[in-house]
């Protein structure tokens, strides 16, 4: 049985926006093209109408879509990331059913004390991408929302990859610092996630 996805469009107007129409029309497609094996509840969000809105998401550019509550894409999913996003829907709607993720792997993910925030820098030509991409989408949703994926296509916010001197993709930032350049091992990812801070000590 698969559950509903809510899924939100974050957008700004056309003129500072000029990829916001294209994400609106590419999740519609994906509503109607996917209406047979799920449901998708979709709301299109105007920041400049709502720009509250911006802190209680968390969105650092537009348009960005929201797949349920902690899977986010900065930027289009298109190209070779496009299967990906589809499967990103049916795996959120099934509850994480098909992950690779084994049991032991979600014990520690979904023992993390302080959540995790995972960027993966990519663009849409690069044929690594996809894989991380799913790797960290895989990860969040077996997570029970102790990590958040959050996909940048950097072609398209290229401020954003400079924010993290970005220079190969895909590049992989946790907690805000630059893990992995390329394609990771699973279990190196899950290590980085479950990382403890060290330990300050102070002398007097």
């Amino acid at each position: 049985m698969m559950d509903a996805v809510n899924v939100k469009v974050f957008v700004s107007d056309e003129t500072k926006c000029p990829f916001c129409p294209d994400a609106i029309s590419l999740v519609n497609l994906d509503t109607k093209n996917l209406s047979n094996e799920l449901k998708i509840n979709l709301e299109v969000i105007n920041l400049d109408q709502n720009p509250e809105l911006t802190e209680k998401y968390n969105i650092s550019g537009v348009p960005t879509i929201l797949i349920g509550d902690n899977i986010k894409y900065v930027g289009l999913p298109v190209g070779l990331e496009r299967r990906v996003f589809t499967n990103t829907l049916k795996l959120v709607a099934g509850g994480g059913k098909g992950t690779r993720v084994t049991q032991e792997q979600k014990t520690k993910l979904t023992g993390i004390k302080n959540p995790a925030t995972v960027k993966v820098i990519t663009t849409s030509s690069c044929p690594y991408c996809p894989k991380v991409v799913f790797m960290s989408n895989q990860l969040a949703v077996a997570s029970d929302g102790k990590v958040t994926s959050e996909i940048v296509n950097s072609t398209e916010l290229p401020e954003l990859a400079a924010k993290y001197r970005v220079t190969a993709v895909p590049t992989t930032v946790i907690n805000e610092k630059v893990r992995f350049q390329g394609v990771p091992q699973l279990d190196a990812f899950i290590e980085e996630l479950t990382r403890k801070p060290p330990v300050l000590s102070y002398y007097i």
